[in-house]
């Protein structure tokens, strides 16, 4: 089972390729589905967990938000983000913060006020949960954070049968192969489909993949619904490409509130 330094290790080595990631299909559909979630932040601080360089905490700022934390256990993608940060003329309402989004954030030194949130994201996080333990621990840091009514939004992959045909999020820039089973649930390998592609590992948690969210909801997770994305601006654009997808969709963006 690989380790937290071994999750760090590689997604520090995968940071630069990384950003190519955005020129995906499945990237411009995941923005705006995003964007339609987070709907005005006006005043608002929002918790990124699993952040990477800030892409969708930018997204956020864009909304409004007063500030944002970006905790990611890389170090490089944090930097990337810092780099990206400072070319703009624009004050930063970001702030970067290192640590292990499965781990209780105040045991790393993480100034995450407990219930002071309005938003948490948590966008492809649950995809590297290596154990039950580490899914509880990554929703455990959302519910306490949050306040009460606080919105969380997050990505994640959805499969009816994760080891069966992965032709239609091939199609859309994600290859899954390799899969094997682990503690409540199926791990694999991810290869995002760039220029050249890069490939890491992932999992599909049963509790995360079904949608069957029992862990959030014994933390006081509430209300969970899905993005509509049939009619996206980016889906109307070329409605017989994403047909595939719109028929079986492989990832959705989900927003919950904590009660």
């Amino acid at each position: 089972m690989p380790t937290a330094s071994g999750n760090k290790d590689q997604y520090n080595e995968m940071a630069a390729e990384y950003n190519d990631y955005a020129k995906l299909p499945m990237a411009r559909l995941e923005t705006e589905l995003i964007r339609r979630a987070l709907g005005d932040c006006t005043g608002l601080t929002v918790l990124d967990l699993g952040g990477g360089s800030g892409v969708h905490a930018r997204q956020a700022v864009k909304a409004g938000a007063r500030r944002v934390d970006v905790v990611d256990i890389s170090d490089a993608m944090l930097q990337i983000g810092r780099d990206i940060e400072a070319q703009s003329s624009d004050e930063s309402r970001i702030r970067w913060l290192l640590a292990d989004a499965s781990k209780p954030l105040a045991e790393q030194g993480i100034d995450a006020p407990v219930g002071e949130y309005d938003v948490a994201m948590a966008n492809w996080v649950f995809d590297h949960a290596h154990s039950p333990e580490d899914l509880g621990g990554m929703w455990t840091n959302i519910a306490t954070t949050l306040k009460p009514g606080g919105r969380f939004i997050g990505i994640r992959i959805h499969i009816g049968q994760p080891t069966g045909s992965t032709e239609v999020a091939t199609k859309y820039g994600c290859s899954l192969t390799e899969f094997k089973d682990i503690p409540g649930g199926i791990g694999c390998t991810a290869t995002l489909l760039t220029s050249p592609p890069f490939s890491f590992g992932a999992t599909l948690m049963e509790d995360s993949y079904t949608l069957a969210n029992e862990v959030p909801k014994r933390l006081g997770m509430v209300d969970f619904e899905v993005v509509p994305y049939a009619d996206a601006s980016v889906i109307g654009e070329d409605p017989d490409f994403w047909q595939d997808y719109v028929d079986a969709p492989f990832f959705l963006v989900l927003t919950a509130k904590k009660a």
